[in-house]
């Protein structure tokens, strides 16, 4: 009898914020990217593991989803999970249609799997 092992990759869990996300997610011109705010944001933040941020948009991803959801409902109407990845709107002149395009494209990214 052969016993299979099964191991789950999550692989939004090793998107870089700074890195991973284009700048579209942060409302920034395509040239522009996002700062780094780890060492700001963080230590603050239960479970935060890093962040970046342009005026107008803060993407913080966290070491569990629980931990990403309770950062969410804190946040309330200016916070959007997607997986362990919260998006903090620091912007209220954001509009609808800027607020649906960000959470898309963040929620459309995925990264590639190690196999």
């Amino acid at each position: 009898m052969a016993f299979a092992s099964c191991t789950y990759f999550d692989p939004r869990a090793t998107i870089d914020p700074q890195k991973d996300l284009g700048s579209d997610a942060y409302l920034l011109p395509p040239l522009e990217q996002p700062v780094d705010v780890t060492d700001e944001v963080c230590p603050s933040r239960l479970g935060c593991e890093k962040a970046a941020q342009s005026e107008r948009v803060r993407i913080m991803k966290f070491s569990t989803y629980p931990k990403a959801q309770l950062e969410t409902y804190k946040l309330a109407r200016s916070g959007f999970r997607s997986d362990r990845l919260v998006i903090e709107f620091l912007d209220p002149a954001i509009t609808d249609e800027e607020w649906r395009f960000v959470t898309s494209g963040v929620d459309g990214t995925w990264t590639a799997s190690p196999d």
